[in-house]
């Protein structure tokens, strides 16, 4: 097959007047050859391109030598950003890996997300949409909060005091991300202080869910809420100079949760959260694969968090490091991916 490897790539000025976290969905270099030299492994060709300002002139270019587009861009900075490859891919008539331009567009609005999923009825957390700084607070919205912003993933946004238990800090973050995100709704929601798991799936007809990673935060800050941050993956030479330029290393270095793969937990409850989230992935009409993330109160209540149908494919992220439990190696997994989608439009 010839595989057309779609990215978005981050270049050095990407953080120009934003928040480090602005690179969060965006690929390194070593990421991208990762994935390339996965997908030639399996025996195929593979053409990149990236999803810059370029990318339709790129796919309308080399359509004709195309067999499937592999899809790993995200987009920034516009509304249904992950919907765009696919989009153009169905312009073009293109097969294309992972979930169509709706899903992945209802997927990346967290709101819209769990208004699906409780309807359907998996549960999450009570929640609501901030559009303004003097919004006032549904009555059946309780203290404490978790503030993030609506359609970001990939922990953009968060940091410590995205915990608030008082108006006081609720309106004190709305603030803060009123004027470092400007534009973007956000998703208050009760927080729930429990065991958080993330969930990789992969499939279509059958889904499978790979083993179940936890977060763990028993090593975190004293009085810091049990939360995952953003950081980036300064491990890669390619990114180092962008985190140092930051000025936020001490902050960054205090961050010291880490995750269990996969998690030491019950039968009855990895059966749980398996159901749960093979339900969500369903409801959701994900393709190909996804992962879900939950939380789980001190009851043993289990609750939706989000959901990502581009989750990140990085060697060292949790979808790969899940599958490496599994006993597949990243070439397999990369290929099973790229199988699934090969195997919607040419079986």
């Amino acid at each position: 097959m010839r595989v057309a490897l779609v990215y978005d790539l981050i270049h050095e000025g990407l953080l120009d007047g934003r928040m480090i976290d602005a690179i969060a969905e965006w690929d390194t270099p070593e990421t991208i050859n990762a994935l390339t030299e996965a997908i030639r492994s399996g025996g195929h060709e593979v053409l990149q391109i990236e999803a810059d300002i370029d990318v339709l002139e790129n796919l309308k270019k080399y359509r004709k030598e195309i067999d499937i587009v592999f899809n790993v861009a995200e987009g920034m900075d516009y509304e249904s950003r992950e919907s765009l490859v696919p989009l153009l891919c169905e312009m073009l008539r293109i097969p294309y890996t992972g979930s169509g331009p709706l899903t992945l567009a209802l997927c990346l609005d967290k709101i819209r997300t769990k208004e699906i999923m409780s309807f359907n009825g998996v549960r999450t957390p009570a929640f609501q949409r901030i559009r303004s700084l003097d919004e006032p607070l549904q009555p059946h919205i309780q203290f404490p909060l978790i503030c993030k912003l609506a359609a970001e993933g990939s922990s953009m946004g968060i940091s410590f005091d995205s915990v608030v238990d008082n108006e006081g800090a609720f309106r004190r973050k709305l603030r803060f991300l009123a004027s470092q995100y400007p534009g973007k709704h956000v998703l208050v929601e009760e927080y729930i202080d429990g065991q958080e798991f993330t969930v990789p799936i992969v499939g279509n007809t059958e889904p499978l869910v790979l083993p179940i990673i936890e977060a763990k935060f028993d090593k975190m800050p004293p009085g810091a809420p049990k939360i995952v941050l953003f950081r980036p993956d300064d491990q890669y030479e390619s990114i180092q100079e962008i985190v140092n330029e930051t000025g936020r290393n001490a902050e960054l270095n205090a961050l010291d949760s880490y995750r269990v793969c996969p998690a030491a937990i019950p039968p009855e409850l990895e059966g749980r959260i398996k159901e749960t989230a093979t339900r969500a992935y369903r409801v959701a009409e994900c393709r190909d694969w996804c992962r879900i993330d939950f939380r789980m109160d001190n009851e043993g209540s289990l609750y939706f968090l989000e959901m990502n149908p581009i989750a990140g494919l990085d060697p060292i992220y949790c979808f790969p490091r899940s599958a490496k439990a599994l006993g597949w190696s990243y070439t397999e997994l990369i290929n099973r991916i790229l199988g699934y989608g090969i195997q919607r439009y040419f079986s």
